[in-house]
């Protein structure tokens, strides 16, 4: 659990840098446009391709560490613990199953473009495949988190009260930066 910890808190911070970077280059590219008439070169390939897959897919696993998604408690609230923890064991198995397969497959479709080197057609060729390994690099991360949660609520069915086995399922302040 210390490494997906690790991984998790390391795409965070990637995701952070990726985000600083998208603000500072579509700034900089617009004041540039005024001021000085001129543009950076692809800025918006360069945020589209690499950057904005980045926020989006390297902190879902940190945003599920934290349970940070969007929670609808309406009913979960009248469910008994133990029959709480078994239905979001399953969901999050079967979730974590399906992101899995998702990873997977858009591994097979990333892969290509890393194998042949395929570029985009503009002023600067940036290379494809680099910015579609970060789907599956996310969604694997994402994957694993689910399936360890699954496993950490499945434990709650039998152990309702015993919240000590489960430190990466309770949201720690501070302990990464989104």
């Amino acid at each position: 659990m210390r490494v997906l910890r690790f991984l998790e808190d390391a795409f965070a911070w990637l995701t952070c840098a990726a985000l600083v970077a998208m603000m500072l280059l579509i700034t900089l590219d617009a004041i540039g446009r005024y001021l000085f008439i001129t543009i950076f070169p692809d800025v918006f390939h360069f945020t589209e391709l690499y950057l904005m897959p980045m926020v989006i897919f390297f902190a879902m696993a940190w945003v599920q560490r934290e349970r940070g998604h969007v929670n609808v408690t309406l009913l979960s609230q009248l469910i008994p613990k133990p029959a709480l923890s078994a239905c979001l064991a399953v969901v999050f198995l079967l979730s974590g199953l399906i992101a899995g397969v998702m990873a997977y497959a858009s591994w097979n479709a990333a892969w290509p473009h890393l194998e042949n080197w395929r570029v985009t057609g503009g002023v600067v060729p940036w290379p494809t495949g680099l910015s579609r390994v970060v789907v599956p690099l996310g969604l694997g991360l994402l994957s694993i988190r689910l399936l360890a949660d699954s496993v950490i609520e499945a434990r709650r069915v039998f152990k309702p009260d015993d919240d000590d086995a489960s430190n990466d399922a309770e949201p720690q302040a501070g302990s990464a930066p989104l």
